[in-house]
């Protein structure tokens, strides 16, 4: 994504919201893709570290509905922060008790199933011809062969998906915890 993609998005995102904190928004991310220049990144690079800017704009939006109820109390904006705390309470909600089960027992399936072919992989293998195949003592050396085959496979596979679910759950916490407000963050006084 280039530096015009970015700002772009992040711009699209904001719409709505009163243009000075838009522009002074901009400028803030401008100012890092301009230090990230200079210090000899690519556009790129610098958006990727920077973020989706669609997930950006939409922790920036929260920010700014809680500031302006900080700022001046009213009955629209306090619907406004009260709405987004819903909507984000629902998010979390399915993503504790739907989502999060799911994966687990996905996970779980998937690591019985390497388990089963390592097994049977090796089972195979160390059986060889005793179990009288047709095809002989090959057929089943090699079978055994594809199953451990199989099983390492399928374990790269659930150690990339790890990975990115980690990951995914770190940025998503992230954004979480910066849209609490400052008092109930460790070490921050009111």
């Amino acid at each position: 994504m280039t530096r015009a993609d970015f700002l772009a998005a992040l711009a699209a995102g904001l719409r709505g919201a009163p243009k000075s904190m838009i522009d002074e928004i901009i400028a803030d991310y401008s100012a890092h893709f301009d230090e990230g220049a200079a210090a000899n990144r690519n556009e790129a690079d610098i958006a990727a570290a920077l973020g989706d800017p669609h997930a950006l704009a939409d922790e920036l939006r929260m920010q700014m509905r809680i500031q302006t109820f900080e700022a001046a109390p009213s009955a629209r904006s306090a619907v406004q922060v009260i709405g987004g705390a819903i909507a984000l309470g629902v998010v979390n909600t399915v993503l504790l008790c739907v989502a999060a089960p799911l994966l687990v027992i996905v996970g779980l399936a998937l690591m019985l199933a390497v388990l089963a072919f390592a097994g049977t992989g090796i089972w195979l293998f160390a059986a060889g011809s005793s179990l009288e195949l047709p095809g002989g003592a090959a057929t089943t050396v090699l079978s055994g062969f594809g199953l451990i085959a199989a099983a390492v496979s399928l374990s790269a596979f659930l150690l990339l998906a790890g990975k990115a679910l980690v990951s995914g759950i770190g940025r998503y916490a992230r954004l979480r915890f910066r849209l609490l407000p400052r008092a109930s963050q460790p070490g921050k006084s009111p």
